[in-house]
């Protein structure tokens, strides 16, 4: 198997186009840490021509492209009806693909809200759920920040208006930035990782780390995401619904998003079950038990989606340039909830 250097403004980087899951977690493996998965990547490489590295993030020496893996970029129904999504697939695959904008409409409007049609037709669905911050400090090479392995987070009395958090607080205080995370969590999706011990599944859910991590996720330097799960069953009368504010509309990331999966009476319409995950407002995917609790045997009123907005920002503590996001996340959860009520 030959390696082929990459020049541009970048080091020597070798470059190994792997023709299975299993070669590459194999060379992962082999590098220990200092391999990197290569996708669509609209966010890795751009990382690197701006040389964001640290101690706990170095320069990749070997860059896997996975893209002619088998299967790595299809959309299908296996034989038990569960849907599944190559990690290859792009946003641009997901927001057209029948498949998901049928059963799954919630994240066909997740990814299409994603940057702009060209990113789209790149960037992949296992690249937004393991894109690095959009911190600012981070971004710029010259802060030694905590995510790059530094002792402290600048975010924290510097300049934090926008892509910060307001939930979730710790070391880091970073908002999350992947449109299609929360989607998926209200969908009650599963990933399926590869790993020098085989293959393991777990719920979207529990793939995101907290905020005194170094990285976002739970995902080992060896390990890769190789598709994404969503389940058979979606109850009759589902709804989904996905929000998203954010600064420009032609291409940015959320000042704050709600991804609501509901299910409804037939008879009254009253809710029966609920999701209400957050995006842009925490360092991870936030969701709100006690908000959906409150939903739960009842139809819509005003009265109701108040209170419902109040519980969902619960506990929420700004920082210094961002308590905005407080009455625009209200905004958007009685927004999105209105429009669960009145569809179908």
């Amino acid at each position: 198997m030959n390696f082929f250097p990459l020049l541009y403004e970048l080091p020597p980087i070798k470059y190994l186009r792997a023709e299975s899951v299993e070669s590459a977690v194999h060379w992962l493996d082999q590098f220990d840490g200092r391999a990197r998965i290569l996708a669509g990547g609209t966010d890795l490489l751009g990382l690197m021509k701006d040389n964001v590295t640290g101690s706990k993030m170095p320069m990749p020496e070997l860059l896997i492209d996975i893209k002619r893996i088998p299967g790595i970029r299809d959309i299908g129904y296996d034989a038990e009806g569960v849907l599944r999504i190559g990690a290859a697939a792009t946003l641009h695959d997901l927001e057209s693909s029948p498949l998901v904008t049928g059963k799954y409409s919630l994240l066909a409007q997740a990814a299409s809200e994603v940057a702009t049609h060209q990113i789209k037709n790149m960037g992949t669905i296992g690249g937004n759920l393991c894109q690095r911050p959009w911190c600012w400090y981070f971004r710029v090479p010259h802060f030694d920040c905590f995510k790059k392995g530094g002792k402290q987070c600048y975010a924290i009395t510097g300049n934090n208006k926008f892509y910060f958090s307001i939930l979730g607080l710790g070391i880091c205080v970073m908002a999350h930035p992947s449109d299609t995370a929360p989607a998926l969590i209200a969908l009650d999706a599963s990933v399926r990782i590869a790993g020098p011990s085989g293959l393991r599944i777990l719920p979207v859910a529990e793939f995101f780390n907290g905020p005194r991590e170094t990285f976002e996720t739970i995902l080992d330097s060896n390990e890769m995401l190789v598709e994404v799960l969503l389940p058979r069953e979606q109850p009759k009368n589902s709804v989904g619904v996905y929000l998203k504010e954010r600064l420009r509309e032609t291409w940015d990331f959320a000042l704050a998003s709600v991804a609501i999966q509901a299910n409804r009476s037939a008879t009254n319409r009253a809710f029966e079950q609920v999701r209400i995950v957050l995006g842009g407002v925490a360092p991870f995917p936030y969701r709100v038990p006690k908000a959906e609790e409150l939903l739960i045997g009842k139809i819509v009123t005003t009265s109701l989606l108040e209170e419902v907005a109040e519980v969902a920002v619960q506990g929420a503590r700004p920082l210094s340039m961002n308590a905005y996001k407080i009455p625009l996340l209200k905004a958007l959860v009685k927004r999105a909830l209105q429009r669960c009520a009145e569809s179908g």
